[in-house]
């Protein structure tokens, strides 16, 4: 399963990059599973960091709050810092758009990792 993971820093009261960007999952098939985590690793917690993510102008989630990042808590595909699980549609061509928004008035830290499967089977156990 691809992963694409990034750490950005974005500044007090700005947007960040759009995280697939640049990747070679811009644009995804259909049937394509994306799983989102996300966690503000900065220093101390302000609760002030938010997601938004599309697909093709499609909205999955809009101010969803990014949680704190907890020593010794699993980051991946399943927790408490995924905050979504999509499967794009019929087979055309997708682009998922996330970025995070920084409500704070200090710089902060998002650490990010998008799960990518063309088999949209990771939760399922295997028979």
């Amino acid at each position: 399963m691809p992963i694409v993971k990034k750490r950005v820093n974005v500044a007090a009261g700005a947007t960040s990059e759009q995280i697939l960007q640049g990747t070679t999952y811009e644009y995804v098939t259909g049937g394509t599973q994306l799983v989102v985590a996300a966690a503000d690793a900065s220093a101390t917690y302000a609760g002030d960091i938010t997601m938004r993510f599309n697909i093709n102008n499609t909205e999955f989630a809009n101010d969803a709050v990014v949680s704190e990042k907890v020593d010794g808590e699993a980051f991946g595909y399943r927790g408490g810092y995924v905050l979504n699980d999509t499967v794009t549609g019929p087979d055309v061509r997708y682009r998922p758009i996330i970025t995070f928004t920084n409500n704070d008035a200090t710089a902060r830290d998002v650490e990010v990792s998008v799960f990518i499967s063309t088999q949209p089977a990771l939760h399922k156990s295997p028979r």
